[in-house]
């Protein structure tokens, strides 16, 4: 298994489904062909709860272009979610699944309000 250093996790808002002209209702499975069009990738791996939704995308072809997103269900926005690991969405399937068990992103996809509020906390810093 390839070992991830415990990094910096960056958080930023992307977009919201209303910027991909997405109805507020719209199931899962709509949002995340709206995310994969946006990012030009597929979704290889998801995990949804009641709030919010973690997705993985690759490029097709690409093994190591992979992207972490969560989706808030309430407020309908897309957060990216990066590391200072100089990898910029460049990860792997087990990239991914390193990067899910070291980072907790299970637990924020649980409690999205958790990225908007370090967001607020960023931007005021």
């Amino acid at each position: 298994m390839k070992a991830i250093n415990c990094v910096p996790m960056n958080v930023t808002p992307l977009l919201t489904l209303e910027e991909l002209g997405l109805d507020r209702r719209v199931t899962v499975e709509e949002a995340s062909r709206g995310l994969a069009q946006a990012a030009e990738a597929e979704i290889v791996r998801w995990v949804q709860f009641p709030a919010g939704v973690l997705f993985f995308t690759l490029v097709s072809g690409d093994p190591e272009s992979g992207a972490l997103y969560v989706f808030d269900r309430k407020t309908g926005v897309f957060y990216w979610i990066n590391f200072e690991d100089q990898k910029w969405g460049g990860y792997s399937i087990e990239d991914y699944r390193v990067l899910v068990r070291q980072h907790k992103l299970t637990a924020l996809a649980q409690r999205p309000a958790l990225l908007e509020r370090r967001c607020r906390l960023a931007a005021q810093a």
